[in-house]
């Protein structure tokens, strides 16, 4: 019904106040319940399974985002997009991110997956495999929300992470 929207909060480069990249945002308006709060639907689309359709919707608007930024305004900036644990665990995840930066025809190094610890914590084989072909194809990894879960730092030196983003309550 046409009522999740992707927003972007700018990231921008302190020393010079440049807007150097976006994060991808997914929104819910519902005409009965009003803005559904993404703390309010993400766990039961996570729960459900649809958080990998609405993963590839967000992905897929967000790419197509920063290809007409970088073509309007002849910029390269990187553009952030938030994967639950669901999605990480998706077999067709890897090959559904090469298909969409070919389609959107900008390169991989101007993606950004943000995963929290919550992937990580099943310290499963495939979490390498995935991370590693992540990085295959150019795209930047950032743990998003550090300090949250066990918080262990060894995470840091065992996986490939570009961004280190942590949270506040850390």
């Amino acid at each position: 019904r046409n009522e999740f929207t992707v927003v972007y909060q700018p990231q921008i480069e302190i020393s010079n106040g440049k807007i150097i990249g976006a994060e991808a945002l997914l929104r819910w308006h519902n005409p009965a319940l009003g803005q559904v709060t993404p703390d309010e639907f993400i766990p039961i689309t996570e729960q459900n399974g649809l958080i990998v359709p609405i993963g590839q919707f967000v992905l897929t608007q967000a790419l197509a985002m920063s290809t007409q930024w970088h073509q309007q305004y002849d910029v390269n900036f990187r553009m952030a997009v938030n994967l639950s644990p669901r999605q990480f665990r998706d077999p067709d995840l890897v090959n559904f991110i090469e298909k969409a930066i070919k389609h959107s025809g900008i390169s991989g190094e101007y993606l950004e997956l943000e995963i929290t610890e919550g992937v990580l914590m099943n310290a499963q084989s495939y979490i390498d495999d995935v991370l590693n072909e992540l990085k295959s194809l150019g795209v930047r990894i950032s743990m998003d929300d550090f300090g949250t879960g066990y918080s262990s730092l060894s995470y840091l030196r065992s996986y490939p992470f570009d961004v280190l983003k942590i949270d506040r309550s850390f």
